[in-house]
């Protein structure tokens, strides 16, 4: 009688370890099934060549605002040089026979309407930075590739800017051939840095305007990469 309770009981804990193990099992299957369904669930990076093209782009274009800076700063100093008046202080009152000349401002200087020669030293070493800084902006304009599925508007910027950037070498030639030799002509090389000069302006705004869309594009595709990894 003992030996049949004994048996019976060890029947009855088999059981129940057998039916413990396999709720066991059940329950690890279940969290790892979990664990994979909240990985997948995961945000994804942001890849694709749309997104690397944007990227490199913007680059791109913040590597041509810092040529277009230092282009348009030797331009006007170009400029500068050219326009020193002269002057001469007149202390006042002078006397020049019977004729008293008065202190016209209140510095005390007049300027005769001429300008000073400019410098050859300075109008050379301006010379030598547009030369150098010239075919970069050429260069990198004409690599400048933009993502897809920009406006129309934008495509034609790009196109403007490239065709602005294609008649800069035509601007720098002449003022850089006019800083060569003195005795030098100060309207003549002032009126060909304000051209260069006119012609850059035109060319940042465009940069700037291609500049804010591919940024916008940028934002855009992030946001839509963030909704669909939430979905």
């Amino acid at each position: 009688m003992k030996r049949l309770c004994y048996c019976g009981f060890s029947a009855l804990a088999l059981t129940l370890i057998f039916t413990v193990g396999n709720a066991c099992a059940d329950t690890r299957a279940d969290s790892s099934a979990d664990s994979s369904a909240h990985e997948s669930k995961a945000p994804a990076p942001l890849s694709g060549g749309v997104v690397s093209l944007a990227t490199s782009s913007e680059a791109n274009l913040k590597e041509l605002g810092k040529i277009w800076h230092h282009l348009k700063s030797a331009a006007w100093e170009t400029f500068c040089e050219t326009q020193q008046p002269v002057t001469y202080f007149v202390g006042g009152p002078d006397v020049i026979g019977g004729m008293v000349i008065p202190a016209i401002n209140a510095t005390g200087n007049i300027s005769t309407g001429d300008f000073v020669p400019p410098r050859e030293k300075w109008l050379r070493y301006y010379a030598s930075e547009l030369n150098y800084l010239l075919p970069l902006i050429k260069s990198e304009t004409e690599a400048l590739q933009l993502p897809p599925d920009l406006s129309p508007d934008i495509a034609d910027s790009l196109a403007q800017l490239k065709r602005t950037a294609a008649a800069l070498p035509a601007d720098v030639d002449k003022l850089v051939l006019l800083c060569q030799n003195p005795p030098y002509k100060n309207m003549v090389v002032a009126t060909a840095a304000q051209q260069l000069i006119d012609d850059l302006d035109a060319y940042e705004k465009l940069r700037k305007q291609i500049d804010k869309a591919v940024k916008d594009d940028v934002q855009m595709l992030k946001r839509s990469q963030r909704k669909k990894s939430n979905k």
